[in-house]
């Protein structure tokens, strides 16, 4: 179907429109706030133990779950494509529930479960405390990026078929030597792509955490976290626009990332 060039012209300025009002608008309202009062303020706002702290505990939990969603991701890849097994359809389901799952309802069912009266309440009355506190957090991000790896190796998998796995098997080489080797560098840049959409999503995740985290500055307090005090609870208007520049800055250095890999892989 031809498409005339005044209803192409109308088509892109009705998207850039939507966009600028969408994203445009509210970064530059943020970064007009965080910045008019002086970049020393800004710095000053930002220098904060507690925005200090809240940077430090995300970035924690960043190398914590992302190892981890790394080894979980990449299995689960290979067991869907590579493997054939009765629960293969529950597992693809399983994968992506957090994508139809509320942050909320995750918080909540951590709760049920960790919690001092969960179903694994003993290990809090044991003196190791889940819920509220830095293991919480990270399984509540654990959740919310568990499909990005997956669901960006499988299609690679799927690509690369099995015959340079089979040849190096026949050539003698062990199923640990044929993955290092052969199948690891193939999926290097869906792993690396999913890995910096993991690292995304858990800068940013809220919902999910503010239900098994205290909130208390510099103790169980994220970026995303901060922001939300200092805007709602401390009143604190200015201090939430910088540490939300913050975010942002950080943010959009992933999506820059993201980008550059994106375009690497796209050439390969």
């Amino acid at each position: 179907m031809r498409v005339g060039t005044g209803t192409r012209i109308t088509l892109r300025v009705v998207a850039l429109g939507y966009l600028f009002v969408l994203v445009a608008v509210p970064i530059g309202v943020i970064l007009w706030r965080a910045f008019e009062p002086g970049l020393a303020t800004f710095i000053a706002s930002i220098s904060t133990p507690a925005a200090i702290s809240a940077l430090n505990l995300s970035l924690l939990i960043i190398a914590i779950v992302v190892p981890l969603n790394v080894v979980f991701g990449v299995v689960t890849a290979l067991a869907l494509v590579r493997g054939r097994f009765r629960g293969r359809g529950l597992l693809q389901a399983v994968v992506d529930l957090p994508f139809a799952v509320s942050p909320i309802v995750v918080g909540v069912s951590l709760i049920m479960l960790w919690g001092v009266n969960g179903w694994f309440g003993a290990i809090d009355r044991a003196g190791f405390q889940v819920i509220f506190g830095l293991p919480g957090m990270v399984l509540a991000t654990i959740f919310v990026t568990l499909p990005f790896v997956v669901r960006e190796v499988e299609p690679v998998l799927h690509e690369i078929g099995t015959e340079q796995e089979q040849a190096a098997s026949t050539l003698g080489a062990d199923r640990w030597q044929t993955f290092w080797r052969i199948t690891l560098p193939a999926i290097r840049w869906g792993l690396t792509y999913g890995v910096v959409l993991t690292v995304a999503r858990a800068l940013g995740e809220f919902g999910a955490v503010i239900m098994v985290s205290s909130g208390f500055p510099g103790v169980s307090q994220t970026l995303t976290l901060l922001v939300h005090a200092r805007y709602i609870d401390d009143h604190n208007t200015y201090g939430a626009y910088a540490a939300a520049t913050l975010l942002m800055g950080i943010a959009l250095l992933v999506l820059l990332l993201m980008t550059l890999l994106d375009r690497k892989r796209s050439d390969r």
